[in-house]
């Protein structure tokens, strides 16, 4: 900078991360950036229009929609609940200031505070054509169910990076967490079995979209028969009430009754111990072969207990509401 002479020390480079966050900001302005008041209601609509108007969200077998209109939430970026997912599911789960730090080096900007940052989770459910064919399987999923598994999959991550592109080009830092190879990984733990480092469906909880069953699925008000995306955005969003009860919504963890979706199960992963992760991905990566064979596609597949029970498309009846 002509006629400034900038410390080479810590100093130096706090004054230029203040400047490059002004410069940040003028652009953004400059561009039209959306405006607070206003990010939560864009983010709703941009969202329920992508996935009603996107090629992407068609299937390949008869052109028709892959997923029914989105369910969409939002959380406080410095929600204790995300600091307790580090007990709950392990250490290696991220909060949401530590994606922004570790994007933020990756891009060699300045990451947002903890405090300024919100995270946004949608459900896709999946359409009722497929939801029903699926319910008639028994042994393997069917090739509706087979085909949202790769493309809706597919569909999901282009919603995610439309948002983050349309959020950065409005002078935005956005991030969408399973996208980034320096946060996003896999993990088998002694102690959960396999989880990952941002868990859709724990970030989709605490944006207040739904409670867990016996399987560990994700129960909403149009069911668990969906695919989840998140992003997070510097735009300080409060987070919902949640129920006290992560179970409220699965009948069995309320009076032992249901149980519809072990019994939907092939190979007995779901019991009244809960889900056993290992021989459920047994199965499920397993069906590989067997999907290519059918059907002509490299995916695994199954989704046998989300179709075909009482929560597959919405809350099961009987439900009683707990605080």
């Amino acid at each position: 900078m002509p006629g400034i002479i900038i410390p080479d020390n810590k100093a130096g480079q706090c004054f230029l991360s203040l400047v490059l966050t002004i410069l940040i900001a003028f652009e953004g302005e400059r561009r039209g950036t959306v405006n607070e008041s206003d990010l939560k209601g864009w983010l709703i609509e941009e969202i329920r229009r992508f996935v009603r108007e996107d090629e992407g969200n068609r299937l390949l077998l008869d052109g028709s929609p892959i997923f029914e209109e989105p369910l969409i939430g939002f959380a406080a970026g410095d929600d204790p609940i995300f600091c307790s997912y580090k007990k709950i599911i392990g250490s290696f789960h991220l909060t949401p200031e530590e994606v922004a730090m570790k994007v933020a080096v990756d891009r060699g900007g300045p990451a947002p505070l903890s405090r300024r940052l919100g995270v946004v989770s949608y459900i896709l459910p999946i359409s009722r054509m497929t939801r029903e064919e699926n319910s008639r399987m028994s042994d393997a999923p069917s090739e509706r169910w087979a085909h949202t598994r790769l493309f809706g999959e597919k569909f999901n991550r282009k919603l995610e990076s439309h948002l983050v592109s349309e959020l950065t080009n409005r002078g935005r830092f956005a991030v969408a967490p399973d996208l980034e190879k320096s946060v996003y990984e896999g993990v088998v733990d002694e102690r959960v079995g396999a989880a990952s480092s941002w868990s859709q469906r724990h970030v989709a909880f605490a944006a207040g979209l739904g409670t867990f069953g016996l399987s560990d699925g994700l129960i909403t008000k149009k069911g668990k028969a969906h695919r989840l995306g998140s992003i997070i955005v510097d735009e300080p969003f409060d987070s919902p009430a949640r129920p006290g009860d992560i179970h409220r919504d699965c009948l069995f963890f309320q009076d032992g009754s249901c149980m519809e979706c072990a019994k939907r199960c092939p190979v007995g992963a779901i019991s009244k111990r809960g889900h056993d992760k290992k021989k459920c991905a047994d199965f499920v990566y397993g069906q590989t072969p067997v999907v290519r064979e059918r059907y002509g596609i490299d995916i695994y597949a199954c989704g046998l207990c989300q179709c075909g029970v009482r929560c597959e498309h919405g809350l099961p009846k009987k439900t009683r509401r707990r605080a």
